[in-house]
């Protein structure tokens, strides 16, 4: 009985670290923090940050983790088709832009950032071989990655101005433009 006790408490205070770091991200505090900010501001001790955790990159780590079981992820996961991957791919960057904006702005001075974006890329570039693979479009790699990074995500909808659906039909369009005769 006591272990179960200990386990939910357990799992308590990890949800409300991560849902605290996640506040601390999307507010552009987290990466000004420390370690000490963040388990003062979760309501947790620091031991207990570090138990969770192990450290800053351990934090991200477990964002990371999270953000690997949305729904629009596993969208992204279940097609193979270009058009439909762009838009999922879009629909994703949308759906975390506030934190992602923050650790993307970040990464050449956070370690925990530079983690992120470095696993992030590699899942993305995972997804990329398995969708091309599957439409036999592998000399597309180079283009499909430029069109589904965050920074062309974010040139287009705040530094050219486009909606959501206006990103999504540029990028498509991009695509049926390349598509062999």
């Amino acid at each position: 009985m006591y272990p179960a006790r200990t386990s939910t408490r357990s799992a308590a205070s990890r949800k409300k670290v991560l849902r605290t770091v996640r506040e601390m991200l999307e507010e552009g505090v987290f990466h000004a923090s420390t370690v000490e900010e963040v388990a003062e501001r979760a309501g947790v001790s620091r031991a207990t940050l570090y138990q969770h955790f192990g450290s800053r990159v351990g934090l991200i780590d477990a964002i990371c983790d999270l953000m690997g079981e949305s729904p629009a992820l596993g969208a992204i996961r279940a097609t193979d088709d270009a058009g439909e991957f762009l838009a999922r791919v879009v629909e994703f960057w949308a759906s975390e832009e506030r934190l992602l904006a923050q650790l993307y702005g970040v990464v050449s001075v956070d370690p925990a950032a530079q983690a992120f974006v470095g696993r992030q890329r590699r899942d993305r570039y995972s997804e990329l071989r398995r969708m091309l693979a599957a439409n036999s479009r592998e000399d597309e790699f180079a283009s499909f990655a430029a069109l589904t990074s965050f920074d062309t995500y974010r040139e287009l909808r705040r530094n050219a101005g486009l909606s959501k659906r206006e990103v999504v039909a540029t990028l498509q369009h991009l695509v049926a433009d390349r598509a062999p005769a």
